[in-house]
């Protein structure tokens, strides 16, 4: 986002009708600056954030955080529940406090306000960058890279040295890239994640302004998705490998060496750690995490978090071995009944 100052997202706060009943904000500096937004527990100076009350905790920060995590944040503006009336001197870090009816919902018109402008973003192609005709690149484009007919790198990408965009390959804003990267055709990294959330009796669609990271020499099937984060953003480690067709959901977090075979998907907020396996067709569910080198056999579906070095199979999906007995005794029972 490009920097506003926080005299004016005041202002507009003033008259949002956002502000909880009785609740005021102070005067500050108009000199004071907010450079950007993130989740509460990596929030800085001049970062926007919010708070939702509660205990719950996340890796990928959708659903709240710990009390602890809430009297340590750091911000320059931070949206808090109506329970937090009074805290500002609690909050040594936080240059503002603003006591909303709900935070949640203030984050997200904050973002769509102030936080969708990318106008102010770098944007270059190094001179030994291959760029066809037939491409359009307004974002940041590094050495030696290949751009194909059809692509588009938007303002606000970063795409770096050697990575290869063979066709109709779509990079949105704020996506960063690392070298040697390869995106078969019609890949797409980094659109507005399914998420939606109810307010006022209406169900609205949640904003995915925090984009995407990806690190070195990972690989991306033709027509791979990688959706974007809402205030922290879609992350994928080093030496990762997708194939055709795959679905990697908004705020998932996705270590090194992991590969997912074609039509396999995550929903959001997953964690990948380093080294998973998922087979073709396996799908998981949101909120969930894949503990290192556990292995997601073909066509599984994973509603609970997988253990360590585990092999699952099978909907919902358990121990592969267990998975096998089962189908045994299943196909048993069945030609008994057939008798």
């Amino acid at each position: 986002m490009s920097p506003v100052a926080l005299s004016e997202v005041l202002s507009w706060l003033r008259s949002s009708g956002l502000l909880a009943d009785g609740a005021s904000l102070p005067d500050v500096d108009g000199n004071l600056e907010l450079t950007g937004f993130a989740a509460v527990d990596r929030a800085g100076a001049a970062d926007v954030t919010f708070w939702l009350g509660g205990t719950a905790s996340s890796d990928t920060h959708a659903n709240g955080y710990a009390s602890s995590v809430f009297e340590n944040v750091h911000a320059g503006l931070l949206f808090a529940p109506p329970e937090c009336a009074g805290f500002a001197d609690r909050l040594p870090g936080v240059r503002c406090l603003a006591v909303v009816e709900n935070p949640y919902h203030a984050m997200v018109e904050f973002l769509n306000r102030f936080a969708s402008d990318s106008s102010d973003a770098v944007a270059g192609c190094s001179a030994t960058a291959q760029v066809h005709p037939g491409a359009v690149v307004e974002g940041l484009v590094g050495e030696n890279c290949v751009i194909g007919p059809g692509c588009v790198v938007m303002r606000g990408a970063k795409v770096g040295a050697g990575c290869v965009l063979e066709a109709n390959v779509t990079v949105y804003p704020n996506v960063e890239i690392g070298e040697g990267c390869i995106f078969q055709a019609g890949v797409v990294v980094g659109s507005r994640g399914f998420g939606f959330y109810e307010y006022a009796g209406k169900r609205r669609m949640v904003p995915h302004y925090a984009g995407v990271r990806i690190g070195k020499r990972c690989s991306f099937g033709a027509n791979t998705v990688v959706a974007a984060g809402f205030v922290s953003p879609t992350t994928i480690g080093n030496d990762c490998h997708f194939d055709s067709f795959v679905q990697i959901g908004h705020n998932c977090i996705l270590g090194n060496n992991i590969f997912m075979a074609s039509q396999s998907g995550l929903a959001g907020t997953v964690v990948v750690e380093d080294d998973v396996e998922l087979a073709g067709g396996a799908q998981v569910a949101g909120h969930l995490t894949l503990g290192k080198s556990c292995r997601i056999a073909a066509k599984a579906g994973v509603t609970k978090s997988i253990p360590a070095g585990r092999m699952v199979s099978g909907f919902p999906a358990i121990e592969i071995n267990i998975w096998r007995k089962a189908m045994v005794n299943l196909k048993r029972l069945g030609e008994k009944g057939l008798r």
